[in-house]
């Protein structure tokens, strides 16, 4: 089978909600925060739905599309995802890896340096390699948390250094967050036409509005039976975005001969039932784990509508994208991603140098 390549273009804002409820029905107002880019499963469902709508005509075959929607427990049939990937002008841009970092010079100008595995050292986990800068003249180091990286970029990262500045995009020139605020309408009203509302029915909802020139990018493998391109509803509120086939997105490709010493950066989170330690295996990665860069655990749920009755799938914490596993050992022979649910597009990896 051949792969598909889609791309998405929002027609207007998007709202991809987190984990919080939003049925509080208080007072006050209740707030439903929207996080960019989504996560793995918020476009695997949408592009199920559209083959589905599309090619299907309607006619649920699980036999091509998999019979489960709770990515923590259902498989996919024949179905394989990549990691949701964010394109500026059709090219990829990626998370800042966590390994990478800014800080000043005496002067107070801004360079960028590179974590990589120090000393061993003895702490209450044992013997440990702490991360360190491999520049020890900068102050201030921090992480960077409001600019992505662009291709060229990345592909300096995986050859062990660090971007240039234009290989850095902010943030808001991606995308930007907007408030909404709204009033439900009390349903049982709503049905005698009054169309009124009661106390704590005031909510705020903040959307996503990508730039112009910014869209998302999945890969499908397994599947064989063409597409339709249209508009389709995705995530919350039934927001439209347009879903077509295109071209492929070439990624950073990892560094020849890569033995030894190497880093994987994750580009989507990562699942794990533990957080692996020093001296651990981690999947099919080759050798043992050195050290890691991890950022703060995202919580992911999302909705099972195959239960009786249908709910939300329990909320799980992940290793967020960009997050660094430095490993010793490597062979020359890398997965594609690690961790659990990978068929949904999680834990998606790019190898490199430290």
């Amino acid at each position: 089978m051949t792969d598909l390549h889609l791309h998405i273009n929002a027609v207007d804002t998007l709202m991809f909600r987190d984990g919080r409820p939003f049925n509080q029905s208080d007072a006050g107002a209740s707030e439903a925060v929207s996080v960019f880019p989504p996560y793995p499963p918020t476009l695997v469902g949408a592009v199920r739905a559209a083959l589905w709508q599309g090619p299907l005509k309607g006619v649920w075959c699980s036999q091509k599309l998999g019979s489960g929607t709770n990515w923590q427990r259902d498989v996919l049939g024949p179905l394989n995802f990549g990691a949701p990937i964010l394109l500026k002008d059709g090219k990829p841009v990626f998370p800042m890896p966590l390994h990478i970092l800014e800080g000043k010079d005496e002067d107070g100008g801004k360079h960028l340096t590179r974590l990589q595995p120090g000393p061993e050292q003895n702490c209450d986990l044992g013997k440990v390699q702490l991360p360190v800068p491999t520049d020890n003249s900068l102050e201030g180091v921090k992480l960077i948390d409001d600019r992505w990286v662009n291709l060229a970029g990345m592909e300096k990262i995986l050859n062990g250094c660090v971007p240039e500045n234009g290989d850095l995009i902010e943030r808001n020139k991606l995308w930007r967050t907007e408030p909404r605020v709204g009033i439900g309408i009390d349903v049982d009203k709503a049905r005698k036409t009054t169309r009124t509302t009661t106390d704590g029915n005031l909510y705020m909802a903040s959307h996503v509005r990508m730039a112009d020139n910014v869209s998302l990018y999945v890969k499908l493998g397994g599947w064989n039976d063409g597409f339709v391109n249209a508009l389709r509803p995705m995530a919350g509120e039934h927001r439209m975005a347009e879903i077509t086939t295109g071209e492929t997105v070439e990624l950073p490709e990892q560094p020849k001969d890569l033995k030894g010493n190497y880093c994987a950066i994750l580009l989507s989170p990562m699942v794990v039932d533990a957080i692996p330690k020093a001296g651990d295996k981690i999947d099919d990665l080759p050798g043992k784990l050195v050290s890691a860069c991890l950022g703060k655990p995202v919580v992911i749920g999302g909705w099972d509508s195959n239960a009786k009755p249908p709910g939300p799938i329990p909320l799980r914490n992940c290793i967020p994208a960009g997050s660094v596993w430095f490993m010793d050992g490597g062979d020359g022979n890398y997965p594609d991603a690690i961790g659990l649910a990978t068929q949904w597009g999680f834990g998606q990896i790019m190898i490199g140098k430290f």
